[in-house]
């Protein structure tokens, strides 16, 4: 009885009403704290938990883990500005258009302008729909588009979305600019990391290529020693060898034809005689002179190089044929560059067959062609049965220090230096060549008559 009239008069005095007004209202705070709190701590993790090493991706993922807890998001999109475009870049729930380039004419841009956070309501039917973004796929009816700012600079959006209609409170813009502000700072730490993470690489490759070129000069340097060493040992050949041929021819003069031992000595000088002209074609190789030009005949260039290297080629078990145009007319050029020219190709073409099983050979060819210009041009052609140049070496192959072969077999400026000498007589050469069965190069120099 006391109750019942304990609660009449809370009742008339609108006690009752006020303390149900006080706990409803209580609640409500109580869940905005709690809001707050939770918003608070994804602004937290953003700064705690996001690594400048983490990927766009990874960072909107890890900001959309807790996202509906706080605020209507059925999607979350990172746009960025690169250069003069707008990208998006990531989402959540992830999509396969990213990377896709927001037209001009967008809402976005208009943003981007205005430099202002909006709500955009997706209302269906009025031809405002973002194309660029999924508003259809998720059905998606209310946006928040917020401006990444850094030191007043644009540098992407940030996007929220949700299937709720009109939900997005003054509470909710304020809450997504302050996630907009830490995840500009988020995406300009990230754009800074590459560019020293980029810096850093390029430093790196380029101090090993100054490494690498110290080291192949240095062989150069070693090599040039070895060609000085080995024309001063020619030198002392030719001296014997005239010695020896001239004793020879004595003596083939002083016994009968029928002599048994007059074929003995005709071999002797024969043999001093091929010597003598491998001798001779090496000191003419090997002498330093101005590169003075004169008519010369490619047939020629071919017979001298082979007498200097066939040795070497034959060894490895390669077979050398050639196919030299009778009549080839001559070329300005100059004869001992030519030479460096041959060699080094025949020598390439001789490691190409290094570890080929099949039946390996060298095919030189010369001949008269004309070129693109419709220029009569003479041509010698090396093409081996190797293992061929792989595609993404093929451009690569004239770069100076450039070499697939070990160290101690190259330096890579044999090709280099070659096609310097074929352009400097108003010529070049051509490379074709597939992988697993060969290579051909082709020395092509314009004809005395033809030279411009």
């Amino acid at each position: 009885m006391i109750d019942d009239k304990a609660r009449l008069i809370e009742n008339l005095t609108g006690v009752r009403s006020s303390k149900l007004n006080y706990y409803v209202e209580l609640k409500k705070r109580n869940r905005e704290i709690v809001i707050q709190n939770r918003r608070l701590e994804i602004i937290h993790q953003l700064s705690r938990d996001i690594n400048i090493d983490m990927s766009l991706e990874m960072i909107v993922q890890r900001v959309y883990e807790n996202l509906p807890l706080v605020i209507p998001c059925d999607f979350l999109g990172l746009i960025t500005l690169e250069g003069s475009e707008l990208r998006l870049v990531a989402t959540q729930p992830p999509l396969p258009c990213n990377g896709l380039v927001v037209p001009r004419n967008s809402v976005l841009w208009e943003i981007i302008r205005k430099q202002q956070e909006q709500v955009y309501l997706c209302i269906a039917g009025d031809g405002k729909l973002l194309e660029e973004l999924p508003v259809r796929q998720f059905e998606l009816n209310c946006l928040i588009l917020d401006p990444l700012k850094v030191k007043q600079n644009i540098i992407g959006m940030l996007v929220i979305g949700t299937r709720e209609k009109n939900i997005y409170s003054q509470n909710d813009l304020t809450f997504a600019r302050q996630l907009a502000d830490q995840l500009a700072i988020c995406v300009q730490n990230r754009r800074l990391y590459e560019e020293v993470v980029q810096a850093k690489r390029e430093w790196e490759e380029a101090f090993r290529a100054r490494v690498q070129m110290q080291a192949q000069l240095v062989q150069s340097a070693k090599l040039a020693a070895i060609g000085e060493m080995a024309a001063g040992v020619a030198h002392e050949l030719n001296s014997p060898m005239t010695v020896i041929i001239g004793n020879a021819q004595m003596l083939q003069r002083e016994l009968v034809p029928e002599h048994p031992a007059s074929q003995l000595l005709k071999d002797i000088v024969a043999c001093g005689l091929r010597c003598k002209k491998i001798i001779q074609n090496l000191l003419t190789f090997a002498r330093q002179e101005p590169p003075a030009v004169a008519p010369t005949d490619l047939n020629e260039v071919v017979e001298r190089v082979l007498s200097l290297v066939k040795y070497q080629i034959n060894r490895n078990g390669i077979n050398v044929c050639t196919d030299l145009a009778p009549d080839l007319p001559r070329v300005a050029a100059n004869g001992q560059q030519l030479d460096q020219v041959l060699i080094n190709l025949l020598l390439n073409a001789r490691d190409a067959l290094e570890g080929v099983e099949r039946e390996r050979y060298i095919h030189i060819r010369t001949g008269v062609r004309r070129d693109e210009n419709g220029r009569r041009c003479a041509a010698v052609t090396v093409q081996d049965n190797g293992q061929g140049i792989s595609p993404e070496n093929m451009s690569r192959v004239f770069d100076p220090f450039f070499t697939t072969k070990e160290a101690s077999r190259g330096t890579g400026l044999g090709l280099s230096v070659s096609l310097g000498i074929a352009r400097a007589h108003g010529g070049t050469i051509e490379v074709e060549s597939r992988p697993g069965e060969g290579s051909t190069f082709t020395l092509v120099l314009p004809l005395e008559e033809d030279r411009s």
